[in-house]
């Protein structure tokens, strides 16, 4: 069963919203990229609020596509992670305090290697999991042997290496 219609153009908006938001986020990041190679030069007073831009931008498309598509436990919190580390960027870089944009500066810093590292332990996890399945199958076909026993593969190693005959 479909949802109604206006619950999925309730769900489509929020996922507009972000896509147009990211877009905008990367396309400014570009251009202000671009700028700076074109002139050469980086000046603070102009990379201030243009730096910001793209930082926020990007705070509010993951927002609204946590708002579109909920993500489901710690998804959402990493989400949010995200979200808090980008707007501790954005506000670092707009804070005319130095010792306020240091903290902000720190702050984001902290966020995304939070970020980082549940990103880090999940893949590992997962990789582990993976090679554990893996070897499971392989063990449960060739049962350990009795001590001293041998077993038919030991007898073809033997005649491989030429060391021994059964």
């Amino acid at each position: 069963m479909s949802p109604p219609p206006r619950h999925r153009t309730a769900i489509r908006v929020p996922l507009a919203i972000a896509i147009a938001l990211g877009v905008l986020s990367v396309a400014g990041s570009l251009l202000l990229v671009a700028a700076d190679a074109i002139r050469g030069t980086v000046t603070w007073a102009h990379h201030s609020s243009a730096s910001a831009a793209p930082l926020f931008l990007i705070a509010a498309a993951i927002a609204a596509v946590s708002i579109g598509r909920p993500p489901e436990a710690r998804h959402g919190l990493l989400r949010l992670v995200a979200v808090l580390a980008f707007t501790a960027w954005g506000t670092g870089q707009v804070t005319p305090d130095p010792a306020a944009a240091g903290a902000f500066n720190d702050a984001a810093i902290l966020l995304f290697i939070i970020d980082g590292a549940c990103l880090v332990v999940t893949e590992a996890r997962a990789g582990l999991a993976w090679h554990w399945q893996k070897a499971r199958p392989a063990a449960a076909q060739h049962p350990p042997a009795e001590p001293g026993a041998s077993s038919p593969r030991d007898h073809a190693a033997a005649r491989n290496d030429g060391s021994a005959r059964p």
